[in-house]
């Protein structure tokens, strides 16, 4: 069965998203945007000194997983045992589950990839969990990677304080099956600056006394950092790496195409307090897009667009309309007073001023807030030049 948004263009058409080749709506990302974001993070991973392993639960898209990892990834995150499964075959030799392992069909398939050679590593912040890890995989005489999870209170996974976090890495160190490995920590959560570096100090602390306790002459992986704190987790840790054998592994997955708005604004505040960042030439650039045509005019500044809840994110803001298109040109229109007001599963309401004189069949492209949840709403999606012509149909696997 062919996807929603497979090209119908005919032999003499050249397929583009503005020539009503494709049928809308349509996914896009632009090939520049993704090019340089993925250079981004990469020399900002380079310039602080710590390693780059992407979530990959963003995109789900083994094309920029291999894109990522060709510039330099020192692996990639995952969020599940599938996930771990896509990375793998994507090429990555280096995941981190940023999770817990439960469940023995879940173990199964990190089984598997840990018999292909894949270096994995699960997270853990309870010792009866531990115990059901060990016991299944020293069965099968493996050695399964394990980074002690640090948490907060009122946060969601992870222990609560250093002392049971060492309890833990006491367990694990005493089982059979497992390796400790390291510390794991998600400071995303976090709403202010001296909350983050208080919990990523801790951190810090935790993986020093694990490293000294448990892996004399071997180095401990330090893993934090979402899209939002990547430069504060950088900046206080990467001193700390220098003065011991720990590895800092960095793990932002939204950056991969930004976005309009929620991941706009912490980049701004990025930029803004971090000397790291700013030595980085450019900036990170929104690349997903999603394409719809005006579908009807029922009333006087409403516009009802054919997209909605099923192909693109509101879950933190609604879409917003970045130009408009008719006949194949942008139209030199001001949106100052357009805004999307109320979105459906088909349908969403933009409301504008009426002197902008909207026609049906004109072509909106929309930008959102939080791309993984526009990404896991496509199958494929095209990755397209910056005049909106196809370069390639990217499959996700969700």
């Amino acid at each position: 069965m062919k996807h929603k948004a497979d090209v119908t263009a005919s032999i003499e058409t050249q397929p583009c998203l503005l020539n009503e080749t494709v049928p809308l709506p349509a996914a896009v990302i632009k090939a520049s945007a993704l090019a340089n974001n993925i250079g981004w993070m990469q020399a900002f991973a380079n310039t602080a000194g710590v390693a780059l392993a992407p979530h990959g639960k963003t995109s789900m898209t083994p094309a920029i997983f291999r894109r990522q990892l060709a510039a330099g990834a020192w692996g990639l995150t995952v969020a599940t045992p599938y996930q771990a499964l896509i990375a793998a075959q994507a090429g990555a030799k280096r995941i981190i589950l940023a999770n817990q392992l439960v469940g023995k069909a879940n173990m199964a398939v990190v089984a598997q990839l840990l018999q292909q050679g894949i270096q994995l590593y699960a997270c853990v912040d309870d010792s009866h969990n531990a115990k059901q890890l060990s016991a299944y995989f020293d069965k099968l005489k493996l050695q399964l990677p394990c980074l002690v999870e640090l948490g907060t209170a009122a946060g969601r996974c992870g222990l609560r304080d250093l002392d049971s976090s060492l309890r833990l890495a006491d367990v694990i160190s005493q089982l059979n099956g497992l390796t400790l490995a390291g510390v794991e920590f998600y400071e995303g959560i976090a709403k202010d600056e001296q909350s983050v570096r208080h919990w990523i100090q801790q951190a810090a602390r935790l993986c020093q006394q694990l490293q000294q306790r448990y892996l004399t002459g071997q180095s401990a992986i330090l893993s934090g950092a979402g899209s939002v704190w990547y430069d504060v987790v950088a900046e206080e840790l990467r001193a700390f790496s220098a003065d011991n054998p720990i590895e800092v592994v960095l793990r932002p997955g939204c950056y991969i195409t930004h976005d309009h708005q929620l991941y706009a604004c912490a980049q701004q505040h990025i930029q803004q307090r971090s000397q790291l960042a700013q030595q980085v030439q450019g900036d990170l650039q929104p690349a997903l897009e999603v394409a719809a045509y005006v579908q009807s005019l029922p009333e006087p500044g409403l516009a009802v667009l054919g997209l909605g809840k099923r192909d693109i994110a509101f879950d933190a803001g609604m879409p917003k309309v970045l130009k408009l298109y008719r006949a194949g040109k942008a139209l030199p229109l001001d949106f100052t007073g357009c805004e999307s007001r109320k979105i459906m599963d088909q349908h969403t309401f933009w409301h504008y001023p009426p002197q902008l004189e909207l026609q049906i069949g004109d072509i909106a492209i929309l930008g959102s807030s939080h791309p993984c949840l526009t990404f896991d709403k496509w199958r494929s999606i095209w990755l397209v030049d910056d005049d909106y012509q196809l370069l390639e149909a990217m499959e996700t696997c969700f």
